[in-house]
Parts: structure tokens; C-alpha cells; sequence
């Protein structure tokens, strides 16, 4: 499970930045909020518009390409433009079984500048610009290294870390996360064998929907999961593919089914947010959702939230959103949620709800909205002719 992230001179971040994701002393959500190690299971990121909440999911999804993307991927919009020079670092920390792993990269632009893999604090992997070195059992040197090709990624996809168990765990974690965008309706997978679980379009089980019904009934949505090749009333009959039935959507009392890709944009949201929850219950992983709030009534939101954690093990989701109802003790922990605003000077600053010492019984949804925890953004809502 991932415990930190540390930024500096990253995006809109100026100063040196961690966002810490171990549980601290509440005792609340403890049996469902909180995973193996006293890792929490993720983060909520709330703040005014173009604060810098999408940035820190990015920076996760930035580790996830470089170790796991095959394309050579593009890192030069990463630095800060609110910040001299051409480099900048990020800093992750996991907790596997007990296990601490630390894993530090440093980019010159869109190249790789320095790279460091340690597994309680033994070096396992390092690299300064194109030479490197890894420790697993022998010394073994790396030269003429490509600048955008991680070395950690080469060496687990070429030795599999000399089957170390703790780092293929790791890489197995890291494997099984998921990318979502509630706004545009995307979503990324990882892990190609896996993709068929994870998005719906992929979806492949025999036309079954049983799986995803059971949810959605658990959830206690008006709608269902059927698959059609034609979608008909009395009147009219339009064929949808011809060759194989497609994944439509009727709602509960009505015989209409129609595609997924004509519903609407909350329906699409739900819809794609249905199996990576259902995986991330069944395996350890992470979900990361932008724009959460995007299409989803508040009380989905909060029933899709409360789902993730009541039925999760060790995984984890880290998700923006506006909807402040989320922000309610019944549903999330001070210590699992991140306020933002931006500053022109200093950039991007964060402030964690419990480091406000809010009491277990006190509302933080009114504590946000009183300007309590920061975050908070006022605009004129006074017009006059």
C-alpha cells in the first residue's frame, strides 16, 4: 500500500511537498478505513478549481507509466513553471507486509536524472543519469542507459528483481490499479491479462451480468445490466450489432435497454466505476478517480464510497472531488482528507483535516465551509444590474 508521496519543484507545487497516508491516532472507520500496517485505504482531495488535486493523482499515474507503460512516455510537463531550472523529483513509500519500500526519481527535463530503489533501506537499484547499478545477491553495472527508460522497470521486466518476493508483491500492486475520469469517462488499466475485469468495454464473461447486477442491486440502483443485440419497443426495432450482443442498460420496471455508450453521463460513470470496485475488493490495487463528483448524484458518491471500504482489504482509492457531503466521520477520516488551494506565490498548499485536531463528533463538512481546514474558495455571488 502506498504511505506517502513527496513532491518538489513537481507541477504547481513549489516547495517541497508530502502527503502522508498512514492513520494516525483516530479510532474511528478503524475496522474499515484503515488496511493492514495501519495504512489507510486511500485519500480524498477536496479544494477550489485548479488547485492542484488532479496534479498529486497524476503524480501517482506519472509512477505508474514509468514503471509499467510501454510507449516512452513524456515527462517534460511535469516541472513546475513556477519554479527555476529544469529538474524535479518525486517520492514514493509502500508498505508491503510489514515491508517498507522507497523509490525516489528524479527528472532533467523529460529525461531521467537519478533513480533509487530501497527495500528497508537497503539499496537495491540505483541510477545517476544513464549508469546505473542494482544489488540483488551480485554487483551488476548498467551503462549507456536510455534516459526515458527506467532501470527498475528494466530490471523487473528482464530478472523479475532476481525473484525477490517483496518487490514482485509491489509489482503486483502496482500492476492491478486502475484510472478513471468521471468527467470524460475514461478509464486506464494496467494490466492487460486483468483488463477484461477492470472495464466494462472490455467486459467479457459469457454476456453474464450477474456480477455486476449483484452490485448494482447492493448499491440499490434503478437500473440493470442486460445484453442486447437490438433494442425495441412496439413500434420500432434498431439493430445494435449484428454479430455479438452489446452491454445495455434498461431501467428496473421498463423493457427498454439501451446501449451503454446513448446513456447518460452519470450512467456512463457508474457504469465504468462498477468493476474496478468490485476488483479492488477481490485484489489489492489502487483506484484513482479524477472528478468523482462528475455525474454522480451525492448519495451514489457516498454509497460507492462506503462500498470501497466495508469490502476492501488492502486496496487503496485516491479521489478528487466537490461534493462536500463526503467530508462526514460516518464516511471518512480527518486523516484521509486533503484540502487545497493554490497561492501565488507559494503555489500549491495542503492542508490534512487532522492535523486541525477535529474532534471524532464534530462536523468537518461545516468546519470546511467555515474556512476551517482552508481550501475553501469564494467567489462573488452577489450580481447586481
Amino acid at each position: 500500500m502506498l504511505t506517502s508521496i513527496t513532491l518538489k519543484d513537481y507541477t504547481t507545487f513549489i516547495n517541497e511537498t508530502t502527503f502522508d497516508f498512514n492513520a494516525t491516532n483516530y479510532k474511528i472507520l478503524e475496522n474499515t478505513n484503515v488496511g493492514s500496517n495501519r495504512v489507510l485505504k486511500g485519500a480524498l482531495f477536496i479544494g477550489e478549481n485548479a488547485s492542484g488535486k488532479t496534479q498529486v493523482l497524476k503524480a501517482i499515474i506519472l509512477l505508474l507509466n514509468l514503471l509499467l507503460e510501454n510507449a516512452e512516455q513524456n515527462f517534460f510537463f511535469s516541472k513546475s513553471l513556477y519554479t527555476k531550472g529544469t529538474k524535479y523529483s518525486l517520492g514514493y513509500k509502500f508498505n508491503v507486509d510489514g515491508n517498507e519500500i522507497k523509490y525516489y526519481v528524479e527528472f532533467d527535463a523529460n529525461l531521467i536524472n537519478m533513480e533509487k530503489l530501497f527495500v528497508n533501506n537497503e539499496l537495491k537499484i540505483e541510477r545517476l543519469k544513464n549508469n546505473g547499478k542494482t544489488f540483488f545477491g551480485e554487483e551488476k553495472e548498467f551503462n549507456e542507459l536510455n534516459y526515458t527508460l527506467s532501470l527498475v522497470k528494466l530490471e523487473y521486466y528482464n530478472s523479475r528483481f532476481n525473484n525477490d518476493i517483496i518487490l514482485n508483491k509491489w509489482f503486483d500492486f502496482l500492476k492491478n490499479s486502475i484510472y478513471m475520469n468521471c468527467l470524460y469517462g475514461s478509464i486506464k488499466s494496467y494490466n492487460p491479462v486483468r483488463i477484461s475485469e477492470q472495464v466494462i468495454s472490455k467486459y467479457a464473461e459469457d454476456n453474464d451480468a450477474t456480477k455486476l447486477n449483484h452490485f448494482i442491486n447492493k448499491i440499490g440502483y434503478n437500473s440493470e445490466i442486460v445484453f442486447k443485440k437490438e433494442v425495441s419497443n412496439d413500434d420500432n426495432t434498431m439493430i445494435i450489432n449484428s454479430d455479438s450482443e452489446t452491454i445495455c442498460i434498461k431501467k428496473k420496471g421498463t423493457n427498454i435497454a439501451l446501449p451503454l455508450q446513448l446513456e447518460s453521463a452519470g450512467n456512463k460513470a457508474f457504469m465504468t466505476a462498477i468493476l474496478p470496485i468490485i476488483f479492488s475488493t477481490m485484489n489489492d490495487c489502487m483506484i484513482i478517480i479524477d472528478e468523482f463528483s462528475s455525474g454522480l448524484h451525492n448519495e451514489l458518491e457516498e454509497a460507492l464510497v462506503k462500498y470501497f471500504y466495508n469490502n476492501s482489504n488492502n486496496s487503496q482509492m485516491f479521489f478528487t472531488s466537490h461534493s462536500t457531503n463526503l467530508l462526514d466521520t460516518s464516511i471518512i477520516r480527518p486523516d484521509q482528507v486533503y484540502a487545497f488551494k493554490f497561492d501565488a506565490k507559494k503555489g500549491t498548499l495542503i492542508k490534512r483535516f487532522s492535523d486541525e485536531n477535529p474532534r471524532e463528533s464534530q462536523n468537518m463538512e461545516k468546519m470546511y465551509l467555515n474556512g476551517v481546514f482552508d481550501g475553501m474558495p469564494k467567489y462573488n455571488k452577489e450580481f447586481k444590474n
